[in-house]
């Protein structure tokens, strides 16, 4: 065995101190190997001690600082460092003996009340062993240790407090503590055996912040530890202005998030006084405060996402509204989007990885638009995660608990499709717990002049217009056209009506402004100089073609991809530049 691996069985004392849930702590020889990981590390990072024993500290955590400090032998400046979520100050130091670096530690260096009592008990059977540390524990250049046997005389001071004192070893261990530090309070800790959590403390005319507890065996007091939280005081201010600008920059990207995030639809929104959609309208109200899963259905355009909006809106969930098209993503990029990515899964995966949609949704809800067109492969992950309610990221290997509620929606017939074994059956009814079907907008014609009414403000908001009124002619033709589109044909009409209408400064829509259904022509797109471009007038035209072709497939992405001889992804790009989505 070689000098780095013996040199770890004189760490039980180290081992005792370390192992409790508030001070995570793992140790490496020269090569980075794990030699010693105590069991708060191993819950955060939610891994068992076999799994990381033997292991480099980059196969377990790949961003470890470790392997900088055996390299350069020198101590790391306190850290933030972050471990699945949860957020702690670190420090890092090398392992010396003989003048060479056999290993290094890194470990957090909060200690609390709760702590420091199972600390205690870790050393109650440890007495005999104080001497082992000396030679390599806690090298530390910004914390302080000393330990004392029952009478008060010291068995260890590490070297940074020996330097502050002005110090050697020999000068100090054997002799009692207020012999060396006349003002101690480990006389008064071997005495009651209290615990100090939190004590100011003054070396040579430095401040720091200090803990101190007894070592109890068999029931009795058998020494005492002091060991510092801070060295001064100036690096607890360092660390808290550090932690200010972290929380500051941590509540901007939050605040970023949620704007992306956010569910804007309101019940308030869905306008109409059809039975049918009222009926749907009131179910989903009451649904809203259910954690049911909901399978929405209904034609393209019909409000399938305005739904599930003001569905996760008034449930009051405090996560996001997270939206995933499962039609628009290729199916080589649906997992990674989905259930996230750890650094290194395949070429071209981000540095730290990337969460997924699942646990963007944290506490919120995932919203699967265009649930029919999940590849088959793909069904098959999606029905374990809603029945285990637990993801892997792709190349990961640690099972991650998911709380979201899951809103799907589709414009295709699933049952038809499950009888042509194009959707899983299982999938199907486990998506299908409620199930709301929203009439298309032909079958609630008596909704048209609400809703009329009701786009025209916002767009007119929108385009900073002024058209306001609709005559009764041009009303009574919306009400008899058939609406293949849906509500979404009928804002995109409304749309382009008001545009037209505010070119000729008219502030009533009338029939002329609606080409599209009436057969006449559409004005030609015009530049500020008045000349028609060419550029405009090619993508009037795309934008018309697309409109025409989506209708002619009752809004089947596929099939309108297809016969536009175009890819689906450069299709969905189209319809966002163009407006044709909800």
């Amino acid at each position: 065995m070689s000098k780095s691996v013996d040199s770890f069985n004189l760490y039980k004392v180290s081992e005792a101190m370390l192992d409790n849930p508030f001070m995570a702590c793992v140790v490496v020889d020269e090569h980075g190997i794990i030699r010693f990981i105590n069991q708060a590390y191993l819950e955060w990072l939610h891994k068992d001690r076999n799994e990381v024993m033997e292991k480099h500290i980059l196969e377990v955590t790949p961003h470890s600082k470790l392997p900088e400090v055996l390299r350069s032998g020198k101590s790391d400046p306190l850290d933030l460092w972050t471990v699945n979520d949860r957020e702690t100050i670190i420090t890092r130091y090398p392992l010396i003996k003989d003048e060479q670096t056999i290993g290094a530690v890194g470990q957090t260096i909060f200690l609390d009340k709760a702590g420091a009592k199972i600390l205690m008990k870790k050393l109650q059977t440890m007495e005999k062993e104080y001497e082992t540390v000396s030679e390599v524990l806690v090298q530390s250049p910004y914390l302080i240790y000393v330990i004392v046997d029952k009478a008060g005389s010291i068995t260890f001071m590490n070297q940074t407090y020996l330097h502050l004192l002005g110090m050697k070893k020999e000068d100090v261990v054997g002799k009692h503590i207020l012999d060396i530090t006349p003002h101690s309070k480990l006389p008064e800790v071997l005495r009651t055996g209290d615990i100090h959590e939190i004590d100011t403390w003054t070396v040579n005319g430095r401040d720091t912040i200090i803990t101190r507890t007894p070592i109890i065996k068999d029931g009795e007091i058998t020494g005492a530890v002091g060991r510092s939280l801070f060295l001064d005081m100036s690096q607890a201010k360092m660390l808290i202005n550090k932690l200010q600008e972290t929380a500051k920059e941590l509540n901007y990207y939050r605040e970023e998030f949620r704007q992306l995030y956010q569910a804007r639809w309101q019940f308030d929104d869905l306008i109409g006084v059809n039975p049918e959609f009222t009926m749907v309208k009131s179910m989903a109200q009451q649904l809203a405060h259910t954690r049911s899963t909901i399978l929405i259905t209904g034609e393209s355009g019909t409000g399938k996402e305005l739904f599930a909006q003001s569905i996760h809106n008034q449930g009051g969930q405090e996560g996001p509204f997270v939206r995933v098209n499962c039609a628009a993503l290729p199916e080589n990029l649906l997992e990674s989007e989905l259930f996230g990515y750890e650094e290194g899964a395949f070429t071209g995966a981000k540095k730290g990885g990337k969460p997924g949609k699942f646990e963007l949704a944290k506490g919120g809800t995932i919203f699967l638009d265009e649930i029919g067109d999940m590849p088959i492969g793909m069904q098959t992950k999606l029905l374990s995660v809603l029945q285990e309610r637990v993801i892997e990221r792709v190349g990961g290997t640690n099972p991650i608990s998911i709380k979201v509620r899951v809103i799907a929606a589709s414009n295709r017939d699933l049952e038809k499709m499950v009888a042509k074994q194009e959707f899983r059956e299982d999938l199907y009814y486990r998506l299908n717990v409620v199930r709301l079907h929203i009439p298309p907008l032909r079958e609630r014609m008596e909704d048209i002049p609400l809703l009329v009414n009701y786009l025209m403000a916002g767009i007119n908001t929108h385009l900073n217009a002024n058209v306001m009124h609709i005559s009764n002619e041009a009303l009574h033709m919306l009400q008899n056209y058939n609406w293949p589109g849906n509500v979404r044909e009928l804002q995109n009409l409304l749309e382009r009506a008001i545009n037209l209408a505010s070119l000729k400064q008219a502030a009533c829509l009338e029939v002329q402004h609606f080409p599209s259904l009436t057969g006449e022509a559409l004005p030609p797109a015009v530049s500020e100089n008045g000349r028609t471009t060419l550029n405009d007038s090619v993508q009037r035209l795309e934008k018309e073609l697309i409109e025409q072709t989506l209708k002619s497939t009752n809004y089947n992405k596929s099939q309108t991809a297809k016969e536009l001889g175009i890819n689906k992804s450069v299709l969905y790009s189209k319809m966002r530049k163009y407006g044709l989505f909800d």
